[in-house]
């Protein structure tokens, strides 16, 4: 069910270290401008990476990335986008149960994946203003020899007024409309709960791994 995604976002980034040390943003003040969300991600990636290059074992690494998720990825953004309009119909409870396998989907698929040494190299292009609050910022980034065109949206975060990703772009490829072409025809047949089954199977299979 899975395999699309993998297949189209994460194969311009193999060093899954690029898209992760995206997920660590620094706090900003609520009137931050564009400027200043760059500049977060900036010291973002660079103590994620840094964090990472430390090769913690793979349960620290879960931990450490749960944990970076939590704080620094606008998830559940990521997740009412993801879905779609069929989210408006969600109940309370299934939007949070949702947002969180997804999430924890997200970290046990593609932990094992980061590793090296060597810290990625980015190159900042100029941020633009998607609209008030939203923010995205295109950069080139070097891994294992290779480089790849990937934007990062960011959110402004209204309740700790601090920018956090909620997209990630890799060569043209969102990893939210990856997501929602999956999700789309699982919620039209099943609903939710066939949504919220799909995703703690994908969930328990990853986490055996």
């Amino acid at each position: 069910m899975f395999g699309p995604y993998v297949s189209t976002l994460l194969p311009f980034a193999r060093r899954s270290v690029v898209v992760f040390a995206a997920l660590a943003l620094a706090h900003l003040s609520p009137a931050a401008p564009v400027d200043d969300a760059r500049s977060a991600l900036v010291a973002g990636i660079d103590e994620v990476s840094t964090a990472l290059r430390e090769r913690p074992k793979q349960d620290d690494l879960i931990k450490l990335l749960d944990t970076l998720v939590d704080k620094h990825f606008a998830f559940e953004t990521t997740t009412r986008l993801a879905i779609g309009p069929a989210w408006r119909d969600l109940k309370p409870t299934e939007q949070e149960t949702l947002t969180r396998l997804f999430s924890r989907l997200v970290i046990r698929t593609y932990s094992d994946r980061i590793g090296g040494d060597a810290a990625p190299q980015v190159i900042y292009r100029a941020p633009t203003e998607l609209r008030p609050g939203r923010v995205e910022i295109p950069t080139s980034v070097t891994s294992a020899g290779q480089t790849y065109a990937i934007a990062y949206r960011l959110d402004l975060d209204p309740t700790s007024n601090r920018w956090r990703v909620y997209d990630v772009v890799a060569e043209g490829v969102s990893l939210i409309a990856n997501y929602r072409s999956q999700f789309d025809p699982i919620i039209r047949k099943s609903g939710a709960a066939g949504l919220i089954h799909t995703l703690e199977l994908k969930l328990a299979n990853a986490t055996a791994r």
